[in-house]
C-alpha cells in the first residue's frame, strides 16, 4: 500500500493526465449517445423538412442509428448514409406499431370538428372533419390528438375522437402521407428564376425551364418557397408556376386584394375593331383605355395586374382565357361596350358570368359597385361566352354601356366616367377578396 502511495506521489502528474483523458473519453461517448437515437419502429419516413407535408426522401428501419443534428417542432434533423440530411418525426422513432401504413384509426365523434394547425384553439384553422369520419391518428399529447388531414398534420381536441384497434393499412381512412401526396409546383414560363429571397431583386440561385418541378414548402406573399431535388431551397414567383398535388392542390386564391393577381382583358384589338360608335371610333380603343385606367387604380392597392393586351394588337379568345388559367389568376375581367341593332335603342351596364359557383360571387361584387356609376345598370346575367366558358378562374365580362347610344356614349367618352368605372371595379374587387 505504501509503495502504491509512493508511486502516486512520484507520478501524480501522469496519473492526473490519465484521469482527465478517461473523463474526456467518457464525456465524448455520453455526448455522442445524447445526440443519436436508435430507430425502434419497423420503418419511419425521412422527409426533406420538419413536417408531414414535406416530400418523403426515403425510410429508415428498425435498428438504424441516426445522428441528430438539430430539433424543430418535435422533428429531428438527422444525418443519413451517404452524408444525406433529412427529418424524422421524434414521436415515431420509439413507436413499434406506427409506420407509414400502420397508424391507428380514429373515428370523429362530433359534427364539424375543427382541425387546427397547432395544438391550440388560438392556432389557425385548417378545416373541419365530419362526424363518424375515420382519420389516421399520428400522435397524442395531453388534450390534443394529431391526425393526418388532407396530406398534412392537423390537431383536434382528444375529446372529439374515439380510438380504434384498426390501422390505416387496413382501411381507406385518411391516407399515408407518402410522396404521392406531396404538393409540387411546376414552372410554366421559360427562364424562370429561383431566388434566395421572396422578391424580384433577390439573388438568383438558378434559372429553370418550362416543366421543371419543385417541392412546395410554403408561401410568402406572392412567392412560393420551394426545394429542388439537389437540396437547394429558394423562392419562385407564384405567377410563373402552377401548384399541384394528387389530393388537394394548394389554393392560390387571395384573401386580400393586395395579394391578388388580376387579369384585365381589353376586348377586341388589332384587326378586330369591335363595335363602332361613329366613323373611325371603335370599341377596341375604349376597352384598352379603360383597362389601363383600372390597372393603374388596382396597382395602387398592391394588386398584381396583367393585361391580355397592352397595345392595339389582335388576341384570340383562347389566348385570353388561357392566360388567366396559366398564371392561376384570382380574377379575370373582360371589358366591352355594347351595341344595339339600331342606334339609340339600347342603354345600360351589364355584368355577365358563366358558372354561378365559380363566377357568381365575383359578378355580384362588381355589379353592386357598378350600380353607382352614371349609366343605368342592367344587373348580372348568365351567358355562355367563350372567355368565361373556357376559363378555369373566376371570371366575368363587363359591358360598360352602349357605344352607339348618344346618352351612353357621352359618358363613355369622358374621363369622369372612366374614373368612376375604375373606382367601382376596384371597390368591387376589394369586397370580393374580403
Amino acid at each position: 500500500m505504501k509503495k502504491i502511495i509512493a508511486f502516486l506521489r512520484k507520478y501524480k502528474i501522469i496519473v492526473a493526465v490519465i484521469i482527465l483523458l478517461c473523463i474526456s473519453s467518457w464525456s465524448s461517448v455520453a455526448l455522442a449517445n445524447a445526440n443519436s437515437v436508435i430507430v425502434k419502429s419497423d420503418s419511419v419516413n425521412v422527409r426533406i423538412g420538419p413536417g408531414l407535408s414535406y416530400a418523403n426522401m426515403g425510410q429508415v428501419k428498425k435498428g438504424d442509428k441516426l445522428s441528430i443534428i438539430s430539433e424543430k417542432n418535435k422533428w429531428y434533423e438527422v444525418r443519413l448514409s451517404g452524408d444525406k440530411i433529412g427529418w424524422v418525426a421524434s414521436w415515431l422513432l420509439d413507436n413499434t406499431t406506427v409506420s407509414s401504413t400502420t397508424n391507428k384509426v380514429g373515428i370523429i365523434k362530433v359534427q364539424n370538428t375543427t382541425v387546427f394547425k397547432n395544438a391550440s384553439v388560438t392556432s389557425s384553422v385548417l378545416g373541419t372533419v365530419s362526424q363518424s369520419q375515420k382519420v389516421s391518428i399520428m400522435y397524442q399529447e395531453n388534450d390534443w390528438t394529431q391526425i393526418l388531414y388532407k396530406g398534412t398534420a392537423g390537431w383536434i381536441k382528444s375529446d372529439f375522437i374515439q380510438g380504434t384497434q384498426q390501422t390505416a393499412g387496413e382501411t381507406n381512412a385518411g391516407s399515408s402521407s407518402n410522396s404521392n401526396d406531396v404538393k409540387t409546383v411546376t414552372v410554366t414560363q421559360p427562364s424562370t428564376k429561383m431566388r434566395i429571397e421572396p422578391n424580384s431583386s433577390g439573388r438568383v440561385i438558378k434559372s429553370v425551364n418550362v416543366g421543371k418541378t419543385f417541392d412546395y414548402l410554403g408561401k410568402t406573399g406572392k412567392w412560393y418557397k420551394v426545394r429542388d431535388k439537389d437540396g437547394s431551397v429558394g423562392y419562385v414567383a407564384s405567377w410563373v408556376v402552377t401548384v399541384s398535388g394528387t389530393k388537394d392542390p394548394i389554393k392560390s386564391a387571395a384573401t386580400n386584394i393586395s395579394e391578388a393577381t388580376i387579369v384585365i382583358d381589353p376586348g377586341h384589338g388589332g384587326s378586330d375593331v369591335g363595335a363602332e360608335s361613329k366613323k373611325d371610333t371603335y370599341e377596341k380603343k375604349f376597352t384598352l383605355e379603360y383597362a389601363q385606367a383600372i390597372k393603374q387604380k388596382l396597382e395602387q392597392t398592391g394588386a398584381r395586374v396583367i393585361l391580355t393586351r397592352d397595345s392595339d394588337t389582335t388576341k384570340s379568345l383562347g389566348d385570353r382565357a388561357r392566360l388567366s388559367s396559366k398564371i392561376e389568376a384570382d380574377a379575370f375581367i373582360s371589358l366591352h361596350f355594347d351595341s344595339s341593332s339600331s342606334a339609340n335603342s339600347g342603354s345600360g351596364v351589364t355584368t355577365y358570368y358563366y358558372q354561378k359557383n365559380k363566377d357568381g360571387k365575383l359578378a355580384t361584387s362588381l355589379n353592386d359597385q357598378l350600380k353607382s356609376i352614371k349609366i343605368n345598370n342592367r344587373g348580372t346575367q348568365q351567358n355562355d361566352l367563350y372567355v368565361l366558358h373556357y376559363n378555369s378562374q373566376p371570371s366575368v365580362l363587363l359591358e360598360l354601356g352602349y357605344i352607339n347610344s348618344k346618352s351612353d356614349y357621352k359618358h363613355i367618352n369622358s374621363e369622369k366616367y372612366k374614373e368612376q368605372v375604375a373606382n367601382a371595379v376596384t371597390a368591387g374587387l376589394k369586397n370580393y377578396f374580403q
